[in-house]
């Protein structure tokens, strides 16, 4: 049993519980103030959220009705024979007959009484828009097709609504945002003749809101779309807001800080139309109003507090005199003065830690000697790691593009694609050897780039130009490549119009010299600068100069510093970044890996 001792910091301790009892009345305070402040934020929940309730049954009860409106223009004899008509005059004289036919005549007599309705249309079963006039049709074949009404010709008897889009008006040169209800019909067969098609301007929204005081926001995807406030026209949640649409949870609440306060957020999915609604609070505002009188407790708390300090400041300044000379000193040490050690004057636990942070300085000072003699080999090691990193999203990308030629019945297409990248990584890997032929970096970018061209080949070509003569030569692994994708990235696909890169080797001198020239967009004079800089540098500062940086760097550590890279470019017109390293042959051990 260890022996009681004045210098023991468990002494010191032991007289500060005194005065525990007044951190526990303050304590106490706090936790009842809480208390009601949480009840008081649940009760406001609760409230919000039975509002967002109640505006989606007015929502929802607003559907109904334009839901009935459709199933009586469905059920309308006139509808069906005009619909049944137009299905079998199509089938010999194709679809292109649906434009000889008019439907006004026969749909505007609903448009003109039922107020809520903005415009009528009708479909066939394979959702092409018969007889249409009045509508943009280059507009509704873009919104209605059989991708975006896929749910409809899964289950061709349910009503379905659809998310916003614009409609234009042909006779007024007028744009609305609609949302559509696709209702179907059939004849006496229960044959399915097509679809009444209801557009509804989403400004219903705005319209049931005005009977609400609250802050309610109608949410489609990140845009607002209404809102009992005045609005820019599908202003954007988060611009408007701060507020991450990541954060909209199925009816839910959450407390987020903005710019000046914190607010309650409730929201509310509402599946029928897929939106959110939500509805915002000030946080403080509820803080302000609630009424907690405590007259006495207070005035207690107030002497207790004031008592607490002046006493924890007298023993704060015993007790952490030796705490703040060890915190001094770690500054210094944080600062790089690793030759600083605490001096202890007690012997007490904190004397005992200030030996073993001593000893802890000097177990530092013999790893960072360690280390320095490492730092040459690790900095190889990452650079290695550099050329084994072709960006994950690339595979992803073409294993999609694969997906789609196969789900588009393009097997040649896909089979073809799935060579190249076949090809493609299995140079790359090499048998783990990062040195390669200039034959091989050539064949493994020529996969990449037509990889890269059956993804964009709107707008992406290439030329490839290499001597004969330097196919034996070696080169580090993967080293054109990140060449070549910040040409497509930052020149090519940031053109307007179709561009070309052109990778071109030849020998000079005893050095092998490549060139990446694109037409994209090019360069602006001060970030060539910038870049230039930057290389001659050798600095990291910039993950857009990472890809050439690395590249220079590798090419530097595999040739002793006898590498160079040179950029040029003109804005708008072109860039051209060139190589030049010592010509080594490449002697082969194992598979070349050429495709």
């Amino acid at each position: 049993m260890n022996k009681f001792s004045i210098y023991s910091i468990r002494f010191k301790y032991f007289i500060t519980t005194a005065f525990l009892i007044i951190i526990s009345i303050c304590t106490f305070f706090f936790i009842a103030k809480q208390t009601t402040l949480n009840t008081s934020l649940e009760q406001k929940r609760t409230q919000d959220l039975s509002t967002l309730n109640n505006f989606s049954a007015s929502v929802q009860s607003y559907m109904s009705s334009i839901e009935a409106i459709g199933q009586i223009v469905s059920k309308d004899s006139n509808v069906c024979t005009f619909l049944d008509t137009a299905l079998k005059e199509s089938e010999y004289k194709g679809k292109e007959f649906y434009k000889q036919l008019d439907n006004q005549a026969l749909l505007d007599s609903y448009t003109n009484s039922l107020s809520p309705i903005l415009a009528l249309s009708v479909m066939d079963p394979e959702f092409f828009f018969v007889g249409e006039k009045k509508l943009n049709l280059d507009r509704l074949n873009y919104f209605f097709n059989s991708t975006t009404m896929k749910p409809v010709a899964m289950n061709p008897t349910m009503l379905y609504w659809t998310k916003t889009f614009s409609l234009e008006l042909l006779k007024e040169h007028s744009v609305h945002k609609v949302f559509a209800l696709t209702v179907p019909t059939y004849d006496s067969d229960n044959t399915l003749l097509g679809y009444v098609v209801l557009f509804v301007e989403n400004i219903f929204l705005n319209d049931l809101l005005q009977t609400y005081t609250n802050d309610i926001y109608v949410i489609e995807g990140d845009n607002i779309i209404g809102a009992t406030k005045e609005l820019p026209l599908n202003a954007n949640l988060f611009s408007e807001m701060k507020i991450s649409y990541a954060r909209l949870l199925e009816d839910s609440s959450v407390i987020l800080q903005t710019s000046d306060d914190y607010t309650i957020i409730t929201t509310r999915f509402f599946s029928p139309l897929d939106i959110h609604l939500l509805l915002v609070s000030s946080y403080q505002d509820l803080k302000n109003n609630l009424t907690i009188h405590f007259p006495p407790m207070i005035t207690f708390v107030i002497y207790g507090i004031l008592l607490a300090l002046l006493i924890a400041f007298v023993f704060s300044r015993l007790q952490t005199k030796h705490i703040l000379e060890l915190k001094k000193i770690m500054n210094l040490n944080k600062q790089g003065n690793l030759t600083v050690r605490f001096q202890p004057k007690t012997r007490d636990e904190i004397a005992e830690l200030g030996l073993t942070f001593n000893s802890l300085l000097d177990r530092i000072q013999q790893l960072m000697l360690e280390q320095k003699q490492h730092q040459r080999s690790k900095r190889r090691l990452e650079l290695q790691m550099i050329q084994e990193q072709v960006k994950p999203h690339f595979l992803y990308n073409v294993l999609e593009m694969i997906n789609s030629m196969i789900r588009c019945n393009m097997q040649q297409e896909a089979m073809a694609t799935v060579e190249h990248l076949a090809c493609f990584y299995r140079i790359s890997l090499s048998h783990g050897s990062g040195i390669i032929s200039i034959q091989q970096e050539f064949d493994l970018i020529e996969n990449y780039l037509c990889l890269q061209k059956l993804r964009y080949i709107e707008f992406m070509d290439y030329v490839l130009a290499f001597s004969p003569n330097i196919r034996k030569y070696k080169v580090p692994k993967l080293t054109l490549q990140p060449l070549i994708e910040n040409s497509i990235y930052h020149g090519i696909k940031e053109k307007d119009g179709k561009g070309i890169i052109c990778v071109s080797g030849y020998f000079e001198n005893g050095f092998i010299i490549i060139e990446v020239f694109d037409t994209g967009i090019g360069i602006s004079p001060e970030k060539l600068k910038e870049l230039r800089q930057s290389l001659s540098e050798s600095t990291d500062d910039s993950d857009c100069h990472f890809g050439i940086s690395s590249v220079i760097k590798r090419l530097n550590l595999h040739y002793n510093g006898q590498a160079s890279i040179t950029i040029g470019s003109q804005q708008n017109q072109f860039t051209c970044v060139t190589l030049s390293f010592p010509a080594i042959e490449y002697y082969e051990k194992g598979e070349t890996g050429i495709c």
